[in-house]
């Protein structure tokens, strides 16, 4: 009898944790999906500038929408205009000559898409970005609560020294490289018949990769009393990749911001890389510098930002 209560009780509990599990499907206005995505920038880096287009997808079911057929054009505070081309579905590019890509100097953005839909944004003032002062790497290991058992790796670092620059709001771009083997020659190919290569061939075997780090590196000094900053966290890298057993690189780029483009980036950050407890702060609700001037009911998702760049 005992071990029929038993019996009993343990499928009576196996039956309430599976009924806890519900599906949650969140209830999304069709109106919320049906929004521009407009992502774009001005710097000094390269003459050639980047506008991408797209429409937002259903949560369910994400996906790039690319959006043809705009007329795109920059503009900046002198009284000159800018034409961009698109160069493939939804990326529009243009050039601009360096003697208009100066600090002090404020663009904006204009998207006439082919529905007659027109998307501006505010203007951006391009800053002055002082070098980048130092990269560098600490051995650092993670452990875990679990005896014996952690990561090893190597966290990267970057100092920040803008005392001879008015700036104070940047954000950083980390770009990995590293040195991978294949495990195996080539010995053997198709292309519509099946070839062995005799003796195979080893020339390929030493490979490189190129990946832009996806998170998000912002800083302000607004509130320190000088313009300088040290050991700022990058990335880190764990010995449970391959990335550092033959060599690897990381390429960064600093990004001098306007007090607006910093808060919307460090918005970003903070929705996409700081969530996840049960306990953390909700996600916030981010609002870029472009409006849809057909129908400011309409939400524009993205920032269009201009910025020096060391």
């Amino acid at each position: 009898m005992h071990q029929t209560k038993l019996i009993i009780t343990f499928w009576a509990l196996v039956f309430i944790l599976q009924s806890c599990i519900i599906p949650f499907t969140p209830q999304i206005d069709p109106g919320d999906i049906n929004k521009y995505v407009v992502s774009g920038q001005v710097t000094d880096f390269d003459k050639y500038q980047t506008v991408r287009i797209s429409m937002a997808s259903p949560v369910g079911n994400p996906e790039y929408v690319p959006v043809s057929g705009c007329a795109v054009r920059i503009f900046d505070d002198k009284g000159h205009e800018f034409a961009m081309n698109e160069t493939e579905a939804g990326v529009y590019k243009g050039e601009i000559d360096s003697d208009y890509l100066l600090p002090g100097i404020s663009f904006r953005l204009e998207i006439v898409a082919s529905d007659g839909t027109v998307i501006e944004s505010d203007y951006e003032q391009m800053n002055e970005c002082p070098e980048v002062d130092k990269v560098y790497f600490l051995r650092k290991d993670i452990y875990s609560d679990k005896p014996y058992q952690g990561t090893k790796g190597i966290q990267f670092y970057l100092d920040l020294d803008g005392s001879d620059s008015k700036t104070r709001n940047f954000r950083w771009e980390a770009i990995e490289t590293w040195e991978y083997h294949v495990e195996y020659p080539r010995e053997w190919y198709y292309d519509g018949s099946v070839h062995h290569i005799d003796p195979p061939d080893y020339s390929r075997m030493v490979c490189w990769s190129t990946v832009l780090v996806k998170d998000i590196f912002t800083l302000s000094t607004a509130n320190l009393t000088e313009n300088k900053f040290e050991q700022l966290p990058l990335n880190y890298v764990d010995n449970h990749s391959d990335k550092l057993i033959y060599g690897y690189s990381l390429l960064v780029k600093q990004y001098a911001l306007s007090e607006a483009a910093y808060y919307y980036w460090d918005q970003m950050k903070t929705n996409g890389f700081e969530q996840g407890g049960l306990y953390e702060r909700q996600p916030l609700s981010i609002t870029g510098n472009l409006y849809n001037k057909t129908d400011p009911s309409q939400k524009v998702l993205g920032y269009f930002s201009a910025s020096c760049v060391k």
